[in-house]
């Protein structure tokens, strides 16, 4: 039987990004009689899964990228130094782990997440080490879904990932978001399929067996994200402005007498804002859901709430599957678009556009909200159609 490597980040704390595979994996169950599908983490997190000299390549590579390179970076301000610093030490930190789980698969599928960006997080040189592997090996890749985060060919990291994309094993691109910039900007090999798709996110109910739950009095799900997220992506507002509109925000819903939560997707971070918010505002730490330790313990979560204020993607597309009414914020180009995407974009607030009255609003507008589920059918039909094709093509 074939084996399919399913690639995603799954040891990190974002239960998002745990669903995303989940709900990848669930949809090519359709062809587990032709394949076996093996999970390929993108970034081993735990210790324990390094010995010997590559658990000193981890120790080397965090002093480099902790320590060295932020001086570095700061003196010699070069796309091109950056890009090569930080290779080597990502290709030093797990090109071990690519060369030993890979040459296992007849097929690799990326399954979705913002894995074509270059600016944060470097999932550019992961991707770029498991393409030049699979490529080596002559082994077919599909990126399923996944976000566009930018394109700047004066950015070198930028170059470099498209050229990655153009690897001959690369076979199909699908994006859940900026398909102009995967076609026009980025541009594919003619023999390279690609496609809007959904996010394989919105295949939730299926996957975990769970539905929206009916309240008999209204709660409201407030979803926290660290308070660094619109700095560390250009934008803005700082920690301490995303607090205050936090605190207007729950201040205004105790004024009407709505009932809410905070909760998290489960990063560390993100929990420790919450808390943060809720000690500014006097209220007790139990105001805050214990941040998920699994991705069904997320939607969960999630499908208790009448509606919910959301700030992390896989929050406002979770609800968004499971028919919950989602106000969000927009901190990058991926949550507006999805917004565009599913016909809400009044629903959602970029930096320029937040004002609590309104959020506090919407948010209680519950009786007459109503998705395009036939929109979103057709998003969720686009995913597993792309999937099914390239399996066939094996």
């Amino acid at each position: 039987m074939k084996k399919i490597g399913l690639v995603g980040l799954n040891s990190i704390d974002n239960m998002g990004d745990r669903i995303i595979c989940e709900t990848c994996h669930f949809l090519l169950g359709e062809h587990k009689a032709k394949f076996d599908v093996i999970y390929i983490d993108a970034v081993p997190n735990d210790p324990s899964s390094y010995d010997g000299i590559n658990r000193f390549k981890l120790y080397l590579s965090a002093f480099l990228t902790r320590l060295v390179f932020p001086t570095l970076f700061y003196i010699v301000q070069s796309s091109k130094v950056r890009y090569f610093c930080q290779r080597f030490s990502w290709r030093l930190r797990l090109q071990w782990h690519y060369k030993q789980v890979l040459p296992k698969c007849d097929a690799v599928i990326f399954a979705g997440g913002g894995m074509l960006k270059y600016k944060n997080q470097g999932l550019n040189y992961l991707v770029e080490q498991i393409v030049e592997t699979c490529e080596d090996r002559h082994i077919p890749v599909m990126f399923s879904g996944v976000g566009i985060e930018g394109f700047d060919l004066d950015d070198f990291r930028c170059e470099r990932l498209k050229s990655t994309l153009s690897s001959n094993c690369v076979k199909v691109v699908t994006t859940r978001d900026f398909i102009e910039i995967l076609d026009n900007q980025y541009e594919l090999d003619p023999s390279t399929r690609s496609a809007l798709v959904g996010d394989p996110a919105l295949w939730i109910p299926e996957c975990y067996g769970i539905q929206k739950k009916q309240n008999k009095t209204p709660k409201i799900g407030i979803n926290v994200i660290r308070g660094e997220i619109y700095r560390d992506y250009d934008n803005k507002l700082m920690p301490e402005e995303l607090k205050l509109i936090y605190i207007n925000l729950l201040s205004s819903l105790d004024d009407k007498g709505v009932d809410w939560v905070l909760f998290s997707n489960g990063m560390k971070v993100d929990q420790e804002f919450g808390f943060s918010i809720l000690k500014t505002m006097g209220k007790s730490p139990q105001n805050i859901i214990a941040p998920p330790e699994t991705a069904k313990q997320l939607v969960e979560m999630i499908s208790g709430f009448d509606a919910i204020f959301g700030a992390r993607m896989h929050a406002c597309i979770t609800a968004y599957s499971l028919d919950i009414p989602v106000v969000g914020l927009i901190w990058n180009g991926k949550l507006a678009r999805y917004s565009e995407l599913i016909g809400q974009r009044s629903m959602f607030f970029a930096e320029d556009e937040i004002n609590v009255d309104d959020i506090c609003l919407k948010l209680q507008e519950l009786d007459e909200f109503k998705y395009d589920v036939s929109l979103r059918s057709d998003l969720k039909k686009q995913t597993q159609v792309e999937l099914s094709k390239f399996l066939e093509e094996l």
